[in-house]
């Protein structure tokens, strides 16, 4: 009843621009890693037992790639698709959690253990199980989020909505910041949607209320860097993007952080980040942690995860600017 087949994320299925064969083949590989984690964690269900088994089916990818070989061949494979296999088991603890009679903690053991490298994309998980359960489902996983990282479910319930319905841009499913966040997962999802081509990507923004033009920017630019995609079409987004490019900038950095926390950042990310943040991957992860430890007791108008996506981009856009100058 909860499977997911990986027919699911094949771009011919889905309709998706299909681009030319070597970013189609990396993006489809992140997906086919998300399916993989969802179905391993579906079929364990105990958290720890999923690390193990993601670890031994992993690892060896993950040290191929900490020696430098193979970095990138085969695109988004397992050398580098770890953190999209933690997002998929994720999904899956998140709604064995919600449908079991008694409320469960499989999600907190999964994301305080086993996951704890990878608490971005685990957070991203829960937003694609919210999009697949009915809204009075919700309260077992919205009462656990973080209150900093939580927001990072209604990006990935923003990149569920677009995922599987790509000509209907995201509304909030709640009211106020929800709305920004969800758009964040949307601009992720028209990367996978335009298999990485900026023009396409451009277009498909403009669909989108101008307020939310920054949100979605933002996204783009965090799957550009994390998923990857033909150089020449990221080095065109701060462009086309124009007074949006420092969201650019912010969602880079905040992809480099999470690929520093998996271990080595694959090739792509590094090259992303220079190119959308004008520093590089590990002086940019250096950005989002300075930035957020000047956050502790945030008070104001704006959820701490905003301010502090504000204040990276801010930064990003005075220090890559040096870097290039």
């Amino acid at each position: 009843m909860l499977g997911i087949s990986p027919r699911e994320v094949s771009f011919s299925v889905r309709g998706f621009h299909l681009g030319d064969h070597e970013t189609r083949s990396r993006l489809e590989a992140a997906g086919a890693a998300f399916v993989r984690g969802y179905q391993l964690a579906l079929d364990i269900g105990e958290p720890e037992h999923v690390g193990r088994v993601i670890d031994a089916t992993e690892g060896r990818a993950r040290a191929s790639l900490a020696r430098g070989a193979d970095t990138d061949h085969g695109g988004g494979g397992r050398a580098d698709g770890i953190g999209f296999v933690f997002e998929g088991a994720a999904m899956a603890l998140s709604l064995l959690d919600a449908l079991s009679p008694i409320p469960g903690d499989r999600l907190a053991r999964f994301r305080e253990g086993p996951a704890a490298r990878s608490v971005y994309t685990v957070n991203v998980g829960v937003g694609w199980a919210l999009a697949r359960l009915p809204r009075w489902r919700w309260r077992p996983l919205l009462c656990r989020l973080d209150p900093l990282l939580g927001w990072l479910a209604w990006d990935g319930y923003g990149f569920h909505q677009v995922f599987f319905h790509p000509r209907e841009p995201v509304r909030a499913p709640l009211p106020g910041y929800v709305a920004h966040a969800t758009a964040q997962g949307a601009g992720r999802a028209l990367w996978f949607f335009c298999c990485g081509d900026a023009d396409l990507v451009a277009g498909e923004v403009r669909r989108y209320r101008p307020e939310f033009h920054g949100d979605v920017w933002s996204g783009v630019g965090l799957a550009a860097t994390y998923a990857g995609g033909p150089q020449d079409h990221v080095t065109r987004l701060p462009r086309l993007a124009g007074a949006h490019a420092p969201a650019l900038a912010q969602g880079a950095a905040f992809a480099a952080k999470a690929r520093i926390r998996l271990g080595v950042p694959p090739a792509h990310t590094e090259a992303a980040t220079l190119a959308l943040a004008g520093v590089g991957s590990a002086e940019a992860a250096a950005v989002t942690d300075r930035v957020l430890a000047g956050l502790a007791g945030h008070t104001g108008p704006v959820p701490a995860y905003e301010e502090w996506r504000r204040r990276v981009a801010r930064e990003l856009t005075t220090t890559g600017s040096s870097h290039v100058a």
